[in-house]
């Protein structure tokens, strides 16, 4: 299986700061700031409740606030440009996803029946008590899920056919592995992360081939040094491009049809007040 291109970074990150500590002020800042970020790529910011936290919420990013503690929660490629402003002294990482996305030069269609099947069997080198719970979702498009861990453990790794679940045409032939870290281990990746001088993209992709490989999945060729690791990368349209699309789809060729008719001037005074035409 030849590889054409490998993406690694973090998919996710929620992390709380109580109130009382010294820095708290500065990171629910450095929260806002990021969610701002996400905003001036084209995502409408509006007012949320979650998970008990009063806030703002901005292209599925959140930043609020109870009584006593701050909340952060950033997905996809912009966790992966929030987390550095999150993995702070004092934070609690309660979640972090950590992923790698292999895009192979020709269309693989048993990834996940073979990452399962590699599980299975280093699973049987395991005593009964100590063995992972594994499941395998298969989708009659080819969409496949392996998960390796249970839902409540701590560290959960789940394999999953990305150009199927993905719209976007840079993941043709692409699968994801991801690993999804909570509490204490989710704390203590971000701060080995936090510690890497140089390149975090390449420790991302070191962290969940190691995850995998001890699981017993083959992940042989990912991290040879032969591959250049690109940085995750925003794939899921922002509001005004949601809006746009709407608009070049949906809009125009209504107008081009109303116009047709001869609708033209009462599509104008639909559109625009008085002022807007002066």
């Amino acid at each position: 299986m030849e590889i054409e291109r490998i993406t690694a970074g973090i998919d996710w990150i929620s992390a709380t700061m109580r109130k009382d500590y010294d820095n708290a002020q500065e990171w629910h800042t450095n929260g806002i700031k990021a969610l701002e970020a996400v905003a001036k790529v084209g995502n409408t910011v509006g007012t949320r409740r979650l998970l008990g936290f009063e806030g703002v919420s901005c292209g599925n990013c959140f930043v609020g606030e109870n009584e006593t503690t701050y909340y952060a929660q950033f997905t996809g490629a912009y966790a992966n440009d929030a987390y550095t402003a999150l993995i702070q002294r004092n934070a609690h990482i309660s979640r972090i996803d950590v992923q790698c996305t292999v895009q192979f030069t020709e269309y693989q269609s048993n990834i996940a029946k073979r990452a399962y099947k590699d599980a299975s069997a280093e699973n049987c080198n395991l005593p009964l008590q100590r063995r992972r719970k594994l499941l395998i979702i298969i989708g009659s498009d080819g969409g496949d899920t392996t998960y390796i861990g249970s839902p409540s453990s701590e560290q959960r790794g789940r394999i999953y056919n990305k150009e199927r679940q993905s719209d976007d045409p840079k993941y043709t032939r692409a699968w994801r592995y991801e690993c999804v870290l909570k509490n204490e281990l989710a704390t203590q990746f971000a701060a080995k992360l936090a510690q890497q001088d140089t390149d975090h993209t390449r420790f991302c992709l070191g962290t969940v081939v190691s995850w995998f490989h001890t699981r017993g999945v083959d992940c042989s060729g990912y991290y040879d040094g032969e591959h250049f690791v690109n940085r995750l990368e925003r794939t899921l349209p922002t509001d005004v491009e949601r809006k746009l699309h709407w608009l070049a789809s949906q809009v125009k060729p209504t107008i081009r049809y109303l116009c047709g008719l001869g609708f033209r001037d009462t599509l104008l005074e639909l559109l625009f007040d008085e002022q807007e035409q002066s």
